[in-house]
């Protein structure tokens, strides 16, 4: 693969300049491949950009990604096509790699938004049934066309626009309603579904409604408003499991114009804007004050593809193990001292990820 370099996040404190990971761009009919091969921050460079699939339906609308496949979503035909690289050549151009993979049952608008949950199993909202769709490959034949494979899971939503899997399994869905324009589905007795008490309730409520939606840890989560051109941060402070309090729902960036599409991991988010400007922004809070309101933390970082509609990012981060500060492979009491010089400041930390013990996106005292 190409070597690509990963971002440090680390609190309050500028993280590299490198992308997190790669990035697939869905546009009419194709699907572009983007990696920052050289860590300068940007998709600039020679083979930075190129062509991953194409022939596709010129009117896919979303796309969502996996650690060895690619899925776009056709509204009109109710369709979900699966790329995959199958010769390790870096894209899904060849014979066999474009495959339909699910079929959506018939429905008055058609489905919106789609987000995976692995190679086998999707979610896809659909603001005509105001529903949510599972779909799964059961027999894991590599498709999901067989019978039970496609299934509503969750209803009683107001024209879902955009849906997204948080780390620990809830999901988000934006919804067309300024009443609740966020809301949170827990699969609370394990039984594959959102039918249950309390697994459909509001998350965010009573401020303007947003297109997509995408989570970046149990807490924290963006939300893209092309209509102001916004970007809105959605933080639990309380951990009470919603965005209903003082604060927890503020303004992130601004003068995004004709913004589309929305890809966010680790510290930063990647936004895609429609229409012939096209390209791609780069939004990152560099100072640690919490937004990127600032002077470049708003960077242009692909320029070359016009009329973008999606945005999935792959993430290629090495799992760590939580709590080993010291990085022995051992997690015990000769942990703690390290930690603790992190979080006095006396030590920053090449790697994170071990010290964020309880996985919120954070290094703080919780941690310990």
């Amino acid at each position: 693969m190409y070597p690509v370099l990963l971002i440090a996040m680390m609190s309050g404190a500028a993280a590299s300049s490198a992308m997190a990971g790669e990035l697939f761009a869905l546009r009419p009919g194709q699907v572009h491949y983007l990696v920052d091969v050289n860590g300068d921050g940007d998709y600039f460079d020679f083979s930075e950009s190129r062509l991953f699939a194409e022939g596709l339906p010129a009117t896919v609308a979303a796309i969502s990604s996996t650690a060895d496949s690619v899925f776009v979503l056709e509204p009109a035909s109710r369709t979900i096509i699966r790329l995959r690289d199958e010769n390790g050549d870096f894209d899904a151009l060849d014979f066999g790699e474009i495959l339909a993979f699910a079929e959506l049952p018939a429905g008055p608008v058609g489905p919106t938004a789609i987000v995976s949950a692995g190679d086998d199993e999707l979610f896809v909202a659909d603001s005509g049934c105001g529903c949510v769709y599972a779909v799964r490959d059961l027999n894991h034949d590599g498709d999901a066309l067989d019978a039970l494979e496609v299934m509503i899971v969750a209803n009683g939503l107001t024209s879902p626009q955009s849906i997204t899997i948080r780390p620990d399994g809830a999901m988000l869905v934006a919804q067309q309603s300024l009443q609740v324009p966020v809301r949170i589905l827990e699969d609370r007795d394990a039984d594959g579904d959102f039918f249950g008490f309390a697994e459909n309730i509001s998350y965010a409520e009573n401020f303007a409604a947003g297109t997509v939606i995408q989570a970046m840890s149990t807490e924290l989560s963006f939300l893209l408003r092309p209509g102001d051109g916004t970007l809105q941060l959605l933080d639990d402070l309380t951990g009470d499991n919603d965005a209903l309090d003082f604060a927890e729902v503020r303004l992130y960036a601004q003068g995004l114009s004709s913004a589309s599409a929305l890809a966010a991991a680790a510290d930063e988010a990647l936004v895609a804007r429609t229409g012939e400007a096209g390209g791609v922004w780069r939004v990152r809070d560099s100072n640690g004050d919490g937004d990127a309101l600032d002077f470049a933390e708003v960077l242009m970082v692909a320029s070359s593809l016009a009329d973008i509609r999606g945005l999935a990012l792959r993430s290629t981060t090495v799992p760590c193990i939580r709590g080993d500060a010291d990085a022995n492979g051992i997690v015990n009491a000769a942990d703690i001292s390290p930690m603790v010089n992190v979080l006095l400041g006396i030590v920053v930390p090449a790697d994170p990820c071990p010290l964020d013990v309880n996985d919120d996106g954070l290094l703080d005292g919780r941690d310990v």
